[in-house]
């Protein structure tokens, strides 16, 4: 009987052992827990730290209590931008669920952010939203981020935008730097630190000294597999919305992209007159800024041919380039010696 006792027992003290570790093993999938994505600097990569999750109407606003205040965790580091944003106000200036959308406001701090630091911000916000939603608000399927300082005025423009009919002038909508709708092109530059969710492309810059191309890369969002607004994106970065140091901007700022048009291997843009009228040097610049968007839309996109058109018509010459008109190919021979040797070590790195 005593034996029967301490065996009972002890497969008793096995069990609950075996339901401990379930219970610690099953800690992630927990539906009342949320992850808040912070930065791992030491690894270069993104992580998700484990916070219950909020009871009661304040849910939206402790969330992101929990990206204000950071991680608990001393290898990680918020991505929130103290010195710009002190105070959740300064950054945030109004979190709204309509209908089947979480609506995000950003003011135009978003904008005053460094390149790196905007793209790790808003992926970790995005991902810890993306938590919120499926834990709490399981009915929104759409995620949208705008910078405006008006976010009243933006969100009356964005739901008029989103209900008029085809054949009425659409209002203006603020800066959108994410929407998660499906089918909607999304802004490319998104966290280096989640490249396991994106592929890297790279675009040809004219170095600052006039010389040659340098390269910078970037991340796009693989799941949009739209290349006319991939390439459209790439050359806005291109235009004015990516500024690498060691670079120069010769495209014209108030240069239109009208229309891109892929027929096959061949890619048609159309730019606005500007291109060509507000264009400031000479013929060597020109050369230099034709190949850099040549060598952006065929380096990373099936592409082997750019012709260029302005206001639909093409032109014979450009600021002294003859055959204007002719379709161009992809030469690397205009990147600076020093680019070149080091994207060929990349590329021997990554075979």
């Amino acid at each position: 009987m005593k034996k029967w006792f301490v065996s009972a027992a002890g497969l008793c003290m096995i069990t609950l052992g075996i339901l401990a570790f379930m219970l610690v093993s099953c800690r992630d999938s927990n539906d009342t827990d949320i992850y808040v994505y912070h930065f791992n600097p030491s690894a270069r990569i993104l992580e998700a730290e484990i916070q219950p999750l909020p009871v009661g109407d304040s849910i939206v606003e402790a969330v992101i209590d929990y990206m204000h205040i950071g991680p608990r965790a001393g290898n990680l580091v918020a991505t929130w931008p103290y010195e710009l944003a002190p105070n959740k106000s300064d950054l945030l200036q109004a979190i709204i669920v309509e209908d089947n959308m979480l609506l995000v406001f950003f003011s135009s701090v978003f904008s005053n952010m460094l390149p790196l630091e905007q793209s790790l911000f808003k992926t970790a916000f995005i991902l810890t939203m993306e938590t919120l939603v499926e834990r709490a608000f399981p009915y929104i399927d759409d995620i949208k981020i705008l910078v405006t300082d008006n976010y009243e005025y933006a969100f009356d423009n964005l739901m008029r935008s989103l209900s008029i009919a085809e054949d009425e002038e659409a209002p203006d909508v603020p800066w959108l730097i994410y929407d998660g709708s499906p089918g909607v092109y999304n802004d490319p530059l998104l966290s280096l630190a989640l490249t396991f969710r994106m592929s890297f492309n790279y675009l040809h810059f004219v170095d600052e000294t006039g010389t040659g191309l340098i390269i910078e890369s970037y991340v796009t969002d693989e799941a949009d597999r739209r290349q006319e607004e991939r390439m459209r994106y790439a050359l806005l970065l291109l235009i004015d919305r990516f500024q690498p140091e060691g670079a120069m901007f010769p495209i014209p700022q108030e240069t239109v992209i009208q229309r891109v048009i892929i027929d096959g291997w061949h890619v048609f843009i159309d730019l606005s007159s500007d291109f060509v009228d507000r264009f400031e040097g000479d013929t060597g610049l020109a050369r230099l800024t034709i190949y850099s968007i040549v060598n952006t839309l065929t380096g990373d996109f099936p592409m082997t041919m750019v012709s260029f058109m302005i206001d639909a018509r093409q032109h014979e010459y450009f600021h002294g380039v003859e055959n204007f008109d002719q379709p161009f190919e992809r030469d690397d021979g205009f990147l600076l010696s020093y680019i070149h040797e080091r994207e060929l070590e990349t590329w021997g790195e990554l075979q």
